[in-house]
């Protein structure tokens, strides 16, 4: 007698039902939570990035002059580059806010509208401004954070 025959014999259609019921009652599924451990190395990645950016802290650049800061911003324009711009605004810690990085995609009057990198076009004032610095060209590869 092969197996085929006898899960035949020793399984009718009622037994059949008695056991997939029972295996239904006793059986219990974990639901999400075999899906933990992913979130949670997901989620510890997430946390220790955000805990690693705001330990950084980003230092006066020096205040430039409204002329050097025109320049620079024009040279970008035309050719362009890259700016890091450094903005007078503090955080609550009195600790400058990390440069805005993008390339100068216009002017209006006294404001300025970057196409930053990160968040898109953003438009400020002029007088916002506390240092500008040109930056060569992107990396296309970049190390692991």
């Amino acid at each position: 007698m092969g197996w085929k025959e006898w899960i035949e014999m020793s399984y009718d259609d009622e037994s059949a039902k008695q056991l997939f019921m029972e295996a239904k009652r006793v059986y219990q599924d974990r639901g999400m939570m075999k899906w933990i451990g992913f979130y949670l190395s997901d989620h510890t990645a997430v946390l220790n990035k955000e805990s690693k950016q705001r330990k950084q802290l980003y230092f006066d650049k020096g205040q430039m002059s409204m002329e050097a800061i025109g320049e620079l911003l024009q040279a970008a324009y035309l050719q362009n580059k890259r700016v890091a711009i450094q903005l007078e605004a503090l955080d609550s810690e009195g600790q400058f806010f990390p440069d805005l990085v993008g390339k100068i995609s216009g002017q209006k009057e006294q404001q300025i509208f970057l196409n930053e990198e990160e968040r898109g076009v953003l438009r400020f004032e002029l007088e916002q401004i506390h240092h500008v610095e040109l930056l060569g060209p992107k990396k296309i590869l970049t190390p692991k954070d």
